[in-house]
């Protein structure tokens, strides 16, 4: 498996876009949490430690997207840039999170500590598209703040996959899973479900090859890459709608 992984690497980065973010990459987007990394243990500035790497080496892919450990968000590179095709198997850059780190830097949703750190955020005030509630930690809501301003000035032609929103806060697990969404940390929002695609609508069984289907401008999601957003458009378990706030698996500005 780390052999497919590692394959996956290699491609990624011979394309030339793709940033080979490492663990040191969460020391560098989220400088109010973390000081540096230190004898394998990621420092939180509250004196918190958590170890990088636990896990042994050779387990399946879906092992580590059920449990992964820290380093292990990392294997896969997420490559911004117009995609040069359909993801390969199981290339879901971005899609494998270690749930401890998360919980303990949005909160935990299921006692509440999510939403007292949340705000609403203007979405596409000029198309009617009312507001979203997102995170204030880690200067998400200005983001994604950030990527309305530039979607307003795409052409009208683009409302259609922006408003309604799918919506973005979301106390759940992503479905299918006992796994929590970044939804539940208020951290992701889903553009418009009417033109968007979902790998489980087209392949309910999960029986791989799974046929990629998208409909959404590439335009739409350049935006948000630059403004540190991920896009599920780029992972085999494809999630068209859905953007979530991943700044550690993109390049600096």
């Amino acid at each position: 498996m780390r052999a497919i992984i590692g394959g996956l690497v290699m491609a990624a980065l011979s394309l030339g876009a793709a940033h080979a973010a490492t663990p040191a990459d969460l020391v560098r987007a989220y400088p109010a949490e973390f000081s540096g990394i230190e004898g394998g243990m990621l420092i939180w500035r509250d004196g918190t430690r958590m170890p990088v790497s636990t896990e042994p080496p050779g387990r399946t892919f879906d092992a580590i997207l059920e449990r992964p450990d820290i380093a292990e968000m990392f294997q896969i590179p997420y490559v911004a840039g117009p995609p040069a095709g359909a993801p390969d198997l199981n290339d879901d850059p971005g899609r494998i999170i270690y749930a401890p780190l998360f919980r303990k830097m949005y909160g935990d949703c299921s006692k509440g500590q999510v939403t007292p750190h949340m705000r609403p955020v203007a979405w596409m005030p000029s198309r009617g598209g009312g507001s979203v509630m997102f995170s204030t930690v880690n200067g998400a809501d200005k983001a994604l703040e950030a990527v309305v301003r530039d979607l307003e000035a795409l052409p009208a032609s683009m409302t259609r996959y922006l408003v309604p929103t799918g919506g973005t806060y979301n106390c759940r697990v992503v479905a299918g899973t006992d796994r929590m969404s970044l939804h539940a940390y208020g951290v992701a929002i889903d553009i418009s479900t009417k033109f968007t695609d979902y790998w489980l609508w087209t392949d309910p069984k999960g029986v791989d090859p799974i046929p990629y289907r998208n409909q959404v401008p590439f335009a739409i999601a350049q935006i948000f890459e630059r403004h540190g957003f991920i896009w599920g458009g780029k992972w085999y378990h494809y999630d068209t709608m859905h953007f979530e706030y991943r700044p550690e698996l993109l390049p600096a500005e």
